[in-house]
């Protein structure tokens, strides 16, 4: 409930400010996690694209393996619980990372093991998180609330890869470790002070797979869900995914770039999306069919993907990276809005899984797919072909997927 007296709108009194505090310091590590461990692997350990591509699939496996089954238990237990558990062994995990960098004790095959290990932190995660803003937050406020989470977010996701960049640039790997490590650690004080409303009753007899299959069943047999998630797993694979396995790669070796403006590509991208969710919040309410404007901006995103790989320096690029996180923001507003609306609130964990297996569980199998068609073709090319795919994929739903074009 909000704040007696809070004016029409207001987030205050929901503890959504503590949340959203807490979204943003681990967005921070998120947005910078991947970048410090591609440049771990191709520039600290001087491995090969492949080698970069196995990481890439090492952090993206957990998410397959328990993603759904942590949305289950996000719909049946303590969600701040949770929250507190995956944040504590997120800042574990990197802790031993950064240490194993600085003791130069570090291999590619150590860095596997690490990657798995911070997967399986951010599987368990991510459903539960997603799970507890519709119930904090009015129905009627929520569009507000996760523009203005996305806007935060969008900040983290651009100083999370300047940061990374810089104290590479400056100390090397071990240390963007360790200040990632920090961010979870400031990140369990806030979920401490959050009040998560009880959820309503469950039947703990029954058994978890059988809780999974029926999140399933209801997101496939939800016509507008299932096209909404068959555009966010392009998004998270074939985008995303190329985003993070090439991106590095195009900067350093086919532009001479250093980190700290590799890192600059992905700031750009989040500064873009900061400036759409900006404007959304102003005129929010009057986007009338969300699901048409969420497929026109991808289809804009796909495009822009599709020109990215035929640059012909840096600073086109970059230009490019701005114009992409533009048309982003309005996925990553649109898609969560249309998501939350849809599901009703005993289903939610479950369904936010299927989020976070589209995005956070493609997107680094997609790098690995990304870094392994490089190796072939090279970067840019691999980009610009993986781009058309995308496009190609969101035309054909924008043809025949009528039910998400109307929706409201």
């Amino acid at each position: 409930m909000g704040e007696i007296g809070a004016p029409r709108g207001s987030l205050r009194g929901t503890g959504f400010w503590l949340l959203w505090g807490n979204a943003v310091s681990i967005a921070l590590v998120m947005s910078a996690d991947r970048f410090t461990f591609e440049w771990l692997v191709g520039e600290t350990l001087d491995a090969s694209d492949l080698a970069t591509g196995l990481v890439f699939f090492a952090l993206g496996t957990p998410v397959f393996l328990f993603v759904l089954a942590a949305g289950a238990m996000a719909d049946r237990h303590d969600r701040k619980r949770m929250l507190l558990w995956t944040q504590i062994g997120g800042a574990i995990v990197l802790g031993l990372s950064a240490l194993a960098v600085f003791t130069d004790v570090i291999s590619v095959p150590m860095t596997m093991v690490l990657a798995v290990c911070f997967g399986t932190v951010m599987a368990f995660a991510q459903p539960v998180r997603g799970s507890v803003l519709p119930s904090i937050v009015p129905r009627d406020n929520l569009m507000h609330a996760i523009v203005v989470m996305t806007i935060g977010s969008n900040v983290a996701f651009i100083g999370g890869p300047l940061l990374a960049g810089f104290a590479i640039s400056t100390s090397g790997v071990g240390l963007a470790l360790a200040i990632q490590a920090g961010f979870f650690v400031a990140g369990v004080s806030l979920i401490t002070r959050l009040h998560v409303p009880a959820l309503p009753g469950v039947d703990r007899t029954v058994r978890l797979r059988t809780e999974v299959l029926d999140g399933l069943r209801f997101t496939w047999g939800h016509r507008r869900l299932r096209a909404l998630f068959f555009l966010l797993s392009v998004g998270g694979g074939l985008m995303y995914g190329s985003a993070l396995g090439l991106l590095p790669k195009i900067t350093r070796d086919d532009f001479g770039r250093p980190a700290d403006e590799a890192g600059l590509l992905f700031a750009l991208m989040g500064t873009g999306m900061v400036v759409t969710s900006l404007v959304l919040v102003r005129h929010r309410h009057r986007i009338t069919r969300r699901g048409l404007v969420f497929m026109v901006a991808m289809v804009f995103g796909t495009s822009n993907q599709v020109v990215q790989g035929f640059v012909p320096s840096y600073w086109w690029l970059a230009g490019l990276m701005f114009l992409w996180g533009m048309s982003g923001g309005f996925y990553a507003n649109l898609n969560q809005t249309l998501i939350q609306e849809l599901t009703p609130h005993e289903k939610m964990g479950r369904v936010m899984s299927l989020t976070a297996l589209a995005q956070a569980g493609l997107s680094p199998l997609g790098a690995f797919g990304a870094s392994a068609l490089a190796q072939w073709i090279g970067a840019r090319p691999a980009m610009g072909w993986l781009g058309a795919a995308s496009l190609a994929c969101v035309l054909g739903t924008l043809a025949f997927g009528r039910e998400l074009r109307v929706q409201p």
